[in-house]
């Protein structure tokens, strides 16, 4: 019966690091595990090769609007995602791939690097001239990463305050109060968009939104609202899960010595250091929710039309079968590619912009600051546990005598 099965979210750690051992005894059990949400039964996929599979199956669809979709929240409140294009499947969803692909491509990102070189150093050069200790999340990860989305975007870096005391209501749904929370701020920061759109529309620039409005809002093929919700979506995602990966990879990497140095010292490393802390922290803990169109068949279990289910890359990236010693940080770790950015055609659309803020933001980090550690003992850093992001909003480190010069 219903209320017989496993409860989930599953938030309690005992490791900040490890999975809570209520999901691990779960994923012990099967690669589909059925589970209660707040709304209902669904299936908890906990396997690698599953995940992957249903993410990339057509027969999951992405739409909340239909019946039985899962939900992962208590508090009764209207979707932040519903009716963006991440809730789209089929061709509604390839139009707006295809609209973003160019703003996200290699290229493209790839001429942003100087910029973001530049930022990480000047907030560095901050950083030092204030003296230690500091708060490393508010001192260079949330301004790296805000910096680098609202130049992709257009939006104003002046303006990063109003956006991010407002972004952080969307990422804690289960806090007292946050349906409304989250309203009014995304309320607040829809009319922002639509009088920054306004003014794209007067006096276009070198952006994403400029190009956007001259390319699709203009010719009528996207809507007002449509390119408010897209605009609103890409600023969220960009903003939250980047500075968070910056603050809780850097708080990793420090109470993990060993690979610090290894870090630090083999610079060819980075690339990959970096893969392995996407699949190490999987910082987007509680899951990727699909409803099934179709009887849809792994292994032994089926998923019948109607149900729902929660694809897990916290669990999928810590596959004993896949991963050996998956609870182990390793920086030399050459293995399969991890899940962290999801999968099939929803991948994450901003993963190849992520990739290279988080090489160049531990690189300059770690080159200017060799000595860099924590300020309290690793046992009083804060993490959070209950949020859909997983990590650390205050890190306080330190540093000594050895910094490198100051960039030019």
């Amino acid at each position: 019966m219903a209320d017989q099965l496993p409860t989930y979210p599953i938030t309690e750690r005992t490791c900040p690091y490890d999975p809570p051992a209520g999901l691990l005894e779960l994923q012990s059990q099967a690669p589909l595990v059925r589970v209660q949400l707040p709304t209902g039964p669904a299936w908890l996929v906990t396997g690698y090769d599953a995940a992957r599979a249903l993410l990339d199956d057509p027969r999951m669809s992405s739409d909340m609007g239909r019946e039985g979709f899962p939900t992962l929240y208590k508090q009764k409140m209207r979707p932040v995602l519903k009716g963006s294009f991440m809730r789209m499947d089929g061709d509604d969803h390839a139009f707006y791939r295809t609209m973003l692909a160019g703003e996200f491509s290699v290229k493209r990102v790839a001429a942003m690097r100087p910029e973001i070189e530049e930022a990480c150093d000047q907030l560095l050069d901050e950083m030092v001239r204030k003296g230690p200790p500091t708060n490393l999340h508010e001192a260079y990860g949330i301004p790296v990463s805000s910096r680098s989305i609202c130049r992709l975007l257009g939006v104003p870096y002046e303006d990063s305050e109003f956006f991010t005391t407002h972004l952080e209501a969307l990422f804690d749904p289960h806090r007292a109060g946050a349906p409304e929370r989250i309203a009014a701020s995304k309320a607040a920061l829809s009319g922002y968009l639509d009088e920054l759109v306004t003014r794209k529309q007067k006096a276009p620039g070198d952006d994403m939104i400029s190009r956007l409005v001259a390319d699709y809002l203009v010719p009528g093929k996207v809507e007002r609202p449509e390119l408010l919700l897209t605009s609103y979506l890409l600023l969220a995602a960009g903003h939250e899960t980047t500075a968070n990966m910056i603050t809780t990879g850097t708080a990793a990497l420090l109470m993990h010595p060993e690979q610090l140095t290894a870090v630090r010292d083999e610079p060819q490393l980075l690339r990959g250091a970096v893969e392995e802390l996407l699949r190490y922290l999987s910082i987007f803990q509680f899951g990727i929710t699909r409803i099934a169109v179709e009887d849809v068949t792994f292994g032994d279990q089926t998923v019948a039309a109607g149900e729902g289910i929660i694809v897990s890359p916290l669990l999928g990236n810590r596959d004993q079968d896949v991963y050996g010693d998956p609870h182990t940080l390793d920086v030399r770790r050459r293995s399969r590619p991890h899940l962290s950015f999801g999968h099939g055609p929803h991948l994450c659309v901003g993963h190849t912009l992520a990739r290279i803020e988080l090489q160049i933001a531990f690189e300059r980090l770690l080159a200017r600051l060799p000595d860099l550690s924590l300020a309290v003992p690793a046992s009083e850093v804060p993490f959070r546990t209950e949020t859909l992001v997983f990590g650390t909003v205050d890190l306080p480190v330190t540093w000594g005598g050895r910094t490198a010069g100051a960039s030019a």
